[in-house]
């Protein structure tokens, strides 16, 4: 079944015998906080294990014979496997910890499948036994000791996990499936061995929902359906959470597996991982899709906790580039909305620029540009992290970016060693911000995105509201894009300039006060009233804003909408306006009448104006499927302000 449910015929929207805004019931109790998820004070950095650093050269090999080519090692060609291994990740884990990350994202440990076909699983979505590491990555103690020494710096470790499909081992034979005698029993466990649990329709059979289950490029797709399935996977990654002691799961093709199998298994996995006293286990499913309502729903019809952005990705590239789609940018955020329920928001989304498999962020800012405009390519290329970091969200920096990697291409083309390659076109690649790496290191010296991300970081950690708090449009508009982030009564100024030309920029109107400071980027200020900030040409400025008197909005007519949208799922947009700019908090709650009421979400922002949106809403989306068809719901907003004052609107009604 497809994950977009279908729109409900007959709404009837309006607002029927509203009663006074201010009324003799004390509503302070459907005033709920905002949620602050699990991953909302992490900063990542994603390695492709193989890749990072060879601190053991004795398993390069995969614990065959020096030599034998069925190891597939091979570091001479960019589809080989080149050495790195868990001890070259150890041995540089002060040098993540140096640029100030919280977590490691390893790509899958589990043992391969050395070779297929033309390449080898140096990347480790070729997975055969899912109980052990594989021999070119090390021993299961070298992973043991990896993990325990990034605890000792603080550092979490996510592991990349495969559940939808395996290496490709079975192949069809008049239509039906078979395995070779050598590869009959080559899985482990052994119920991945049985015929009978896979879907065995090969790449693209013509069936209802063929994404789930079609093999992935001919690997082996996984009936996800069958109980020895679902039970077999459970057992397998709360076993790798008792035995190692990691932190999280990035969940590799999500969106191939169907929902009835992440809600029993995503329950599972968060219930061992408490047992081992791990309360904030991180998960997030890699769903390859740019459209962020098909994104929300794996969310709030709680499939998964945590998912990539890839709508995120879409939408800064063009402005980082060219300072292009600055109102879309805006819109990306409207968009949050979508992801707010009592469970859930968008501090659920985990966000990148680029990845091992559409390329890197720095072939993303470099195209279109001349070899005599490199130092525009190193200042995009530094707004760029700026967006990544400053921005709402869980940023992850893939490895290397942080040297100016740059690559020629997605996949095998964006997998450069850290180490010193023996790729010989790799030596002399184009680099940001340095020149070719010839025969060096890329862990050597200094680089200045690996300067910039260090400092923003310590800037982010001495203010957490930069990484955690809310995140409010102010302007979106010529190349300009400003926000305002806010946490727990701190309040800052950010804002990027997409253009080469300076701007300038009134910050009064913006709601500057007295106390404001300059915390980072460019921006050079003339405090003769009206205060402005003149902000360089591809460059930001992060200011942490001064206090004030909160004002409190007068709230007397303070009304609650329905209106019915045009989306596919069929939700229907609950809103309100509330006057003034100073941030407040808005509590959604319905209820069939004179029964408990429910609660819809918590609002922390305003919406901004755009083609597709209302500007100055707090909002959230009431989801007709949850309620009983033909009934009539009524419906609040419960407004906490800065000062701590609660109060609600009139309540109105809706039908369904």
């Amino acid at each position: 079944m497809s994950i977009l449910k279908k729109v409900v015929a007959g709404v009837i929207i309006s607002s029927l015998g509203a009663s006074p805004a201010f009324s003799a019931t004390d509503y302070s109790s459907l005033a709920k906080p905002v949620l602050r998820l699990a991953q909302s004070d992490e900063s990542i950095y994603f390695i492709m294990t193989d890749r990072f650093e060879n601190g053991d050269r004795a398993n390069d090999f995969g614990g065959l014979a020096q030599g034998d080519e069925a190891s597939g090692y091979m570091p001479t060609d960019i589809g080989g496997w080149h050495g790195g291994d868990f001890k070259g990740i150890t041995e540089r884990l002060g040098y993540i910890k140096s640029m100030g990350f919280t977590s490691i994202w390893i790509t899958p440990p589990v043992k391969q499948k050395f070779i297929q076909g033309d390449s080898t699983a140096y990347h480790g979505y070729w997975g055969l036994d899912f109980t052990t590491v594989d021999p070119h990555l090390g021993t299961e103690q070298d992973l043991m000791d990896l993990i325990k020494q990034a605890h000792t710096l603080d550092l979490k470790v996510i592991f990349d996990v495969v559940i939808n499909h395996t290496a490709d081992v079975i192949f069809y034979e008049s239509g039906k499936p078979k395995t070779t005698t050598a590869e009959a029993k080559s899985k482990s466990p052994s119920w991945l061995n049985k015929l009978s649990n896979y879907n065995n329709l090969g790449n693209s059979p013509e069936v209802e929902s063929a994404i789930e289950v079609s093999d992935f490029f001919g690997l082996d797709d996984i009936n996800t359906k069958n109980p020895e399935v679902i039970k077999g996977w459970i057992k397998v990654w709360t076993d790798w959470i008792t035995k190692y002691d990691f932190d999280g799961m990035r969940i590799d093709t999500f969106k191939h597996v169907d929902a009835a199998f992440w809600k029993q298994f995503v329950p599972k996995i968060r219930e061992a991982a408490q047992q081992s006293g791990k309360n904030e286990f991180l998960i997030f499913g890699e769903v390859a899709d740019p459209d962020s309502l098909t994104l929300s729903q794996y969310i709030v019809y709680r499939q998964t906790p945590g998912i990539l952005d890839f709508s995120f990705q879409k939408k800064i590239i063009p402005f980082a580039q060219y300072g292009l789609d600055v109102e879309e940018l805006a819109e990306l955020f409207n968009q949050d909305d979508y992801f707010t329920t009592s469970y859930s928001n968008s501090g659920s989304l985990v966000t990148f620029l680029g990845n091992h498999d559409m390329g890197r962020v720095g072939r993303f800012i470099s195209n279109g540009y001349s070899e005599s405009e490199l130092d525009k390519v190193l200042d995009r290329s530094k707004l760029a992290q700026a967006l990544l970091f400053y921005l709402r969200g869980t940023p992850v920096v893939y490895y290397g970016d942080e040297r100016g990697m740059v690559g020629s291409g997605g996949d095998k083309k964006s997998r450069q060693s850290m180490f010193a390659t023996q790729v010989e076109e790799w030596k002399s690649e184009v680099r940001i911000g340095s020149p070719a790496i010839g025969n060096g290191s890329s862990f050597e010296g200094s680089h200045p995105l690996q300067e910039q991300i260090s400092r923003i970081q310590g800037v982010i950690a001495s203010h957490p509201g930069l990484r955690a708090g809310s995140q409010e449009v102010l302007i979106a508009s010529g190349g300009l894009f400003i926000v305002n982030r806010t946490l727990k009564g701190k309040s800052y100024l950010v804002g990027f300039n997409g253009r080469d030309a300076n701007q300038s920029i009134e910050l009064n109107s913006l709601g500057i006060k007295q106390g404001w400071r300059l915390l980072d980027g460019g921006c050079s200020i003339d405090t003769t009233e009206p205060t402005r900030c003149t902000l360089s040409g591809r460059s930001y400025f992060v200011i942490e804003n001064g206090t004030s008197a909160v004002n409190t909005p007068a709230l007397a007519n303070l009304k609650v909408t329905a209106k019915r949208t045009s989306l596919p799922t069929g939700w229907i947009e609950i809103s309100t306006r509330v006057p003034g700019k100073d941030y407040i908090e808005v509590s959604f709650s319905a209820r069939y009448p004179r029964k408990a009421w429910r609660h819809l979400g918590t609002s922390d922002r305003r919406t901004f104006k755009t083609e597709k949106t209302r500007g100055g809403l707090h909002r959230v989306f009431l989801h007709p499927e949850k309620f009983k068809k033909g009934s009539t719901l009524e419906i609040i907003a419960v407004i906490k302000s800065g000062d701590n004052r609660i109060q609600a609107s009139a309540i109105s009604k809706v039908k369904l």
